[in-house]
């Protein structure tokens, strides 16, 4: 994977990043972990989005990334180490979108690639085309399983939400239910 799309370093920590809403309500974000190509699921996270109005995958991109990588260098970069690799799922807008976060914040040591879905194509920051892989290459299929992973994960956590919020809804129309009486109902 280095050598296929040139990569300043080893992939061993690579963190994959997915955004999942409906019409721009209940917008969530994922990072998924994989170190040496096994999924660290006790490193997975999630996010809500909170400054993004409407449904702007871009601006949802930049405000997860941005909360990640506030995390470096401070104390808690020992539960959340640096990665080598940043994965993000969508093409080639979505990663000059995160670009601008990376430069925002200064970091020029971790690799950034994002993966396209259609074609499965790879856009990587040292090429200005797509890097396009054998669908049978080991590299293209271990980034599919992490997107993949990355992807389940959001729209799981989406569902969850979206789910509660919409349920939520219909308790708060139906009178006599008061706060207390919704939340144990929701339990």
């Amino acid at each position: 994977l280095q050598e296929l799309l040139g990569l300043s370093r080893y992939p061993r920590r690579m963190e994959c990043y997915d955004i999942s809403n409906i019409s721009g309500t209940d917008k969530v974000g994922s990072m998924v972990v994989f170190v040496d190509g096994e999924a660290d699921r006790s490193s997975y996270r999630r996010f809500r989005i909170r400054t993004v109005e409407g449904a702007n995958d871009f601006a949802s991109l930049q405000e997860v990334l941005r909360r990640r990588l506030a995390k470096l260098g401070s104390e808690e970069e020992e539960r959340f180490p640096r990665p080598d690799l940043v994965i993000i799922d969508g093409g080639k807008g979505q990663l000059s979108a995160v670009r601008e976060i990376f430069e925002e914040a200064g970091i020029a040591d971790i690799d950034l690639i994002s993966l396209a879905k259609r074609e499965e194509e790879i856009f990587t920051l040292s090429s200005e085309g797509s890097v396009l892989l054998s669908k049978r290459d080991y590299s293209l299929q271990m980034l599919q399983r992490i997107r993949d992973e990355a992807h389940r994960f959001a729209i799981t956590y989406f569902r969850n939400i979206h789910s509660k919020n919409a349920l939520a809804s219909v308790l708060t129309e139906i009178g006599g239910v008061g706060k207390a009486r919704r939340r144990a109902l929701m339990d």
